[in-house]
């Protein structure tokens, strides 16, 4: 028995440089080693402290149990601790999945939305092209500008039954900038149609001034909700807070008016 006693520190060690070779090389086992770390660290440590100080206290009354009545207190603690860990664990997932969901669709919106931007509005060259426009449509009357049919919000669409993923920092600007845009293509759909050529040549003028409002206003919450979006993506909720508590930034700040 002395001869192998101290073999077992070097098979201990041996376990141990396998397992950290294993780690290091093998993704599975990396997966694997934080799945084991995080319940050691979130379930299993504080378990054996609470468990640990709940018997260190009841000693004096389990000494008086019986053998039979202590086993099952031990089997129920068992089986207690494996509907928790398997509740922490749900629970654990869900909040990955949600932060998951979360990141993939600012990134997606994110991108939709600075795709967009530069086909709304750019600015200068946009102010020059406008105001040379309306001065056309206000010197001929029968001069009735094309009007595109443009559709920004794909993603918009695709994650509007999941909205509630997005936090409260950047959801409001998010919306009111998807729902301008929803406004902008309704508005654009209605000049298209034949009653918008009948209108007189004043009224045109008028309601092209305000599609292309609509347009510029759109440009500049869009431009907002990228600000609110990088923010929360670089320094979570608290940047993104400090944007919208910066009156600076306030999008109620930009001009609501037509061009």
């Amino acid at each position: 028995m002395t001869g192998t006693a101290p073999a077992f520190p070097w098979l201990l060690a041996g376990g141990v440089l396998f397992c950290a070779i294993l780690l290091a090389l093998w993704k599975e086992a990396r997966t694997a080693g934080l799945i084991i770390a995080q319940f050691f660290l979130t379930i299993g440590l504080p378990v054996v402290i609470i468990l640990g100080a709940l018997i260190w206290g009841a000693r004096p009354y389990l000494a008086q149990l019986e053998t039979g009545i202590q086993q099952a207190m031990i089997a129920g603690l068992v089986i207690a601790v494996g509907w928790l860990t398997t509740a922490i664990f749900a629970e654990l997932a869900k909040s990955r999945s949600r932060a998951e969901r979360l990141r993939d669709y600012h990134k997606a919106i994110y991108a939709e939305i600075g795709n967009t931007l530069e086909a709304l509005w750019v600015e200068g060259e946009t102010d020059i092209y406008v105001a040379s426009l309306i001065s056309r449509m206000e010197q001929e009357e029968d001069y009735i500008p094309f009007i595109p049919r443009e559709q920004h919000d794909h993603v918009y669409d695709a994650v509007i039954t999941e909205i509630d993923v997005l936090p409260r920092q950047t959801i409001d600007a998010i919306v009111a900038y998807y729902s301008l845009i929803k406004s902008v293509s309704a508005l654009a759909e209605d000049m298209r149609g034949d009653t918008f050529r009948t209108l007189g040549a004043d009224r045109r003028v008028a309601m092209y001034s305000d599609y292309l409002g609509m347009r510029k206003q759109a440009y500049l919450f869009g431009k907002y909700a990228l600000r609110l979006i990088k923010a929360f993506s670089d320094g979570g909720a608290r940047a993104a807070q400090n944007i919208i508590s910066n009156p600076d930034v306030d999008p109620s700040a930009m001009s609501r008016g037509s061009v």
